[in-house]
């Protein structure tokens, strides 16, 4: 019903949960990862129940946060509100989008996060274990981290050097995952070392049309973005790129808001 709701009615902003499914040699346990993006400070209901319930039904073992969470224009309270239900239910992993840089504060932000005890990556990354599966997972900035401009597109000598350093830690027996919130910057990614890169940023190109692959517009990609939501082999490298949360900005056509699922498979 949710389907073919939002495929009828142009201006369908209800969530929906997109899955996909990444498999690996490295892996011997299933997992499943949840994609939250570009929330805006976005508030679903009067407390976030539908991402939270989304969350709830879908039982995901870990939670990856890639950016835009937070906005420079909205109040936190969406982002608060977020944190606060997902607080002591899930491991969750975070790293900036441009919007947080934006807001000029970034040490409280990433305060905020790691209040709710969110780890929160820059150009970090970090070997754990969740249901017996051992997991590299890192993370880098967003590059206006290393700009005061709010539209430059070139990359600071300092975002690659998080970049790098994560890519340098990854293991060919270790199952990897970083974390980044730009999508369009897959000549890094491919065959970057790790297995799967999440991000967002592009908002899904704001506009789809029934029978199109991809999007009208989406920042640092213009129009008709090429990555703009949804699943990408890049060599040896998985790129899954959410279309994201945000209601509260431009309006979205044929493209509503979305939870993103992505189950860790081995192979058989």
């Amino acid at each position: 019903m949710q389907k073919k709701t939002h495929a009828v009615n142009p201006f369908y902003c209800g969530l929906i949960v997109h899955r996909y499914t990444e498999y690996s040699k490295k892996l011997t346990k299933r997992l499943r990862a949840a994609l939250i993006t570009d929330l805006h400070s976005t508030i679903y209901g009067s407390a976030q129940e539908p991402i939270l319930k989304a969350l709830q039904s879908h039982r995901p073992d870990l939670v990856l946060m890639a950016g835009d969470i937070a906005d420079h224009k909205v109040p936190h309270k969406g982002t608060l509100l977020l944190l606060e239900g997902l607080k002591g239910q899930y491991p969750c992993y975070y790293v900036t989008g441009n919007h947080e840089h934006w807001i000029h504060q970034i040490p409280d932000i990433k305060k905020m996060f790691t209040g709710y005890g969110v780890t929160v990556l820059g150009g970090q990354t970090i070997r754990t274990t969740i249901k017996g599966q051992p997991l590299i997972i890192g993370g880098v900035d967003d590059p206006h981290a290393f700009t005061d401009s709010h539209h430059s597109i070139k990359l600071d000598s300092r975002w690659k050097e998080q970049f790098w350093r994560c890519c340098s830690r990854t293991s060919p027996a270790v199952y990897s995952i970083l974390l980044s919130h730009r999508p369009e910057l897959t000549k890094y990614y491919r065959d970057s070392g790790f297995d799967l890169i999440v991000a967002g940023h592009a908002h899904g190109g704001q506009v789809r049309m029934p029978g199109c692959s991809g999007g009208l517009l989406a920042p640092h990609q213009g129009f008709f973005p090429r990555y703009a939501g949804g699943q990408y082999a890049l060599g040896t490298t998985s790129l899954i790129v959410s279309r994201g949360l945000c209601i509260n900005r431009l309006p979205r056509i044929y493209n509503p808001p979305e939870l993103v699922l992505v189950d860790l498979s081995p192979i058989s």
